[in-house]
């Protein structure tokens, strides 16, 4: 790494500058691809990039010499001489900045650190929650869109958008994120820790699952394993890529083809490439389809429970492990689907109005 890392460095500091040409993108994801350490350390040159290019902003926007730059401005003979000094002025105040980044990382980042602890004021958050057979289309400050699936608890800082875009989620979400390069988009959940700049992903992190998915539909995303000491298991997704967390296991695993029914394996930093009908069935309870990919009769009752707010009990074991795919369109009732399940396996159900609970039997012949 240390041959390629002033080229390295240029690339980078040309992509935050916005000027990387598409050989020079490739080059850098790439280069992300290769390594962990790799990702660590263009993270770390991108977030104290976005602090310290606030801190020059600042300093630009408020100086005396733009107020008299403007002022000469309205004189014709001067124009030229001074479009050219501005011109210096802005592409010295730019590189200044990727000066201070590759020069004094530790530094800058104390300094910001340093400030905001001068400046700590309290944090409000505003926290939307779907209940059981709820959902619910958000639309944050910058344009982003989210949609909440059933049971589902997401909160944001009222500060959202004006230095940074943090949200918070436990439960299922889609996220439609307005692209923002000097602004990455996060999404913190118990396990994981998401970062993206503009894309469109799905993740499913309730907290009664054994694993947090996260799919992604088109973009770039990062995941971080929050449970990592060393702070090194670090995953990037592709489109049409699937990464799972491990929760008993604390571990980013690549999960095989669920419809081949092949098991989770942990193979490192790789994650799983799924065709677009899979995708479909992961993201289509945004729009009112009720789907199945392969899942268990088990999986399917988690998943029936909070659709349609009931309680569920399949009183037969050997009943848990039957596997199912289908979709359901604008479903309005929970015996649509059982139903349905009926033709395929021998089973009957029968609801208790006392305790609110729909009980799922193996029919004996």
């Amino acid at each position: 790494m240390t041959e390629k890392l002033n080229k390295i460095d240029l690339i980078i500091v040309r992509y935050l500058l916005k000027e990387a040409d598409i050989a020079e993108q490739e080059y850098l994801l790439n280069w992300l691809k290769k390594d962990i350490s790799n990702r660590h350390y263009f993270f770390a040159y991108k977030d104290t990039w976005e602090k310290s290019r606030r801190d020059l902003s600042e300093i630009a926007g408020t100086g005396e010499s733009f107020r008299k730059l403007k002022e000469k401005m309205d004189t014709p003979a001067d124009h030229d001489r001074i479009i050219r000094k501005k011109s210096i002025f802005l592409s010295f105040l730019r590189y200044a900045a990727a000066v201070l980044l590759i020069a004094g990382l530790g530094f800058a980042a104390y300094t910001v650190a340093d400030q905001f602890k001068k400046k700590e004021v309290p944090v409000t958050y505003t926290e939307i929650t779907t209940e059981n057979g709820q959902k619910k289309e958000v639309t944050l400050p910058d344009g982003t869109k989210v949609w909440l699936n059933s049971g589902t608890t997401f909160k944001y800082s009222d500060n959202y958008a004006k230095e940074y875009r943090e949200v918070f989620l436990s439960g299922e979400a889609f996220f439609e994120v307005t692209r923002d390069e000097s602004r990455t988009f996060i999404v913190r959940t118990d396990n994981i820790t998401i970062r993206v700049l503009g894309t469109r992903f799905n993740v499913n992190c309730y907290p009664d699952l054994k694993m947090v998915e996260t799919t992604v539909i088109s973009g770039i995303v990062s995941l971080q394993n929050d449970n990592n000491k060393e702070g090194n298991d670090i995953v990037i997704l592709n489109k049409l890529e699937k990464g799972t967390y491990i929760k008993d296991q604390q571990k980013i695993l690549i999960e095989k083809n669920p419809a081949a029914g092949e098991p989770v394996k942990p193979i490192g930093l790789k994650k799983i490439t799924l065709n677009e009908e899979e995708t479909v069935y992961i993201s289509s309870w945004k729009d009112q389809a009720l789907s199945f990919n392969n899942e268990t009769l088990e999986e399917m009752a988690v998943k029936l429970q909070r659709w349609f707010n009931v309680s569920i009990k399949i009183d037969d074991a050997n009943l848990k492990s039957y596997r199912y795919k289908g979709k359901f369109d604008n479903v309005k009732s929970i015996y649509q689907v059982l139903e349905v399940v009926k033709l395929a396996t021998p089973i009957t159900y029968e609801y208790n109005e006392k305790t609110k609970e729909i009980t799922i039997k193996e029919l004996k012949k």
